[in-house]
């Protein structure tokens, strides 16, 4: 009797490692990035980006993200969460301040409600007003705010038999769109404007869904990376932690930007029809 077992052991000691290596675990992360300038005069204070966001005092916040759509409703603070976790990265010795504390100054201030009808309004047509805002900054002493949207998200998986047909292979991937926008809040303008689409792929024998909040901070973090470093666009894939850089477009140039048309004096008027679109990728959604 111990012989039969010994073999049926044995034969196991053999498969299993067969069997892990047909079933390697696979991790891809692709990554698309198009930016847009829209007033370089506003960008180039002093020497540039990079100085505006580590300036002290800090000249520079981060509103709550919001999420326009009912798909992706409550979403959005993930969006700004993934903007200061991508300065933190991308820009070394940021002052941007996080949503949190310009929620507390705001409160200080006595200006809780103006926020939360700033946000609303962002939240309904994708676009800070531009009154409300320089009156925000004002009260509050700065100089910029960053706004971070969730345009889409999916999560899916799959199973299938491992090549040799012995394994059952889970499959798990998640997609997420962002729009990450810089406004100056004096004049109530978007300087810049960032669209990115993120998929990450997992495929494993026992393979976990990927976070949500892991997708959207390798999105923003590439396109603050865009915004510090002057690219206007940047595609990325990762395949099993080697990371290839596909391609890695420079600069958008001082006669390349796109000027957005002045605020109107009717908040109401100034919509998102009046301002340029950023084209996003073939088959990706662009900004609300």
């Amino acid at each position: 009797m111990r012989r039969p077992v010994f073999a049926v052991l044995c034969a196991a000691c053999v498969a299993l490692p067969i069997l892990a290596g047909c079933a390697e675990t696979s991790v891809k992360v692709g990554l698309q990035t198009r930016s847009a300038i829209y007033a370089n005069s506003l960008l180039e204070e002093e020497t540039g980006v990079r100085a505006i966001l580590t300036s002290s005092p800090p000249r520079v916040g981060i509103l709550q993200g919001v999420s326009p759509g009912a798909p992706v409703r409550g979403f959005g603070p993930f969006a700004s969460d993934a903007v200061r976790v991508a300065l933190r990265r991308r820009c070394p010795g940021s002052t941007v301040l996080s949503g949190p504390t310009v929620v507390g100054m705001a409160a200080a201030a006595g200006k809780s409600q103006d926020l939360a009808r700033v946000l609303r309004e962002a939240n309904d047509t994708g676009i800070l007003p531009a009154p409300d805002l320089a009156a925000l900054g004002r009260a509050l002493k700065l100089d910029y705010f960053f706004l971070g949207m969730v345009a889409s998200n999916d999560m899916r998986d799959a199973t299938r038999l491992s090549q040799l047909g012995l394994t059952m292979v889970r499959s798990h991937w998640t997609v997420s769109n962002l729009t990450i926008q810089l406004y100056h809040a004096p004049s109530g303008r978007m300087v810049w404007q960032s669209v990115g689409d993120c998929t990450e792929y997992v495929e494993a024998v026992a393979a976990a869904p990927v976070p949500l909040h892991s997708v959207m901070a390798e999105a923003a973090a590439a396109m603050i990376g865009d915004l510090v470093d002057g690219r206007s666009r940047t595609t990325l894939l990762w395949v099993t932690n080697q990371r290839t850089v596909k391609e890695a477009e420079v600069v958008i140039s001082g006669a390349e930007a796109h000027p957005l048309p002045e605020p109107a004096s009717d908040p109401d008027a100034y919509c998102p029809a009046d301002r340029p679109e950023v084209e996003p990728e073939p088959g990706t959604a662009g900004p609300r």
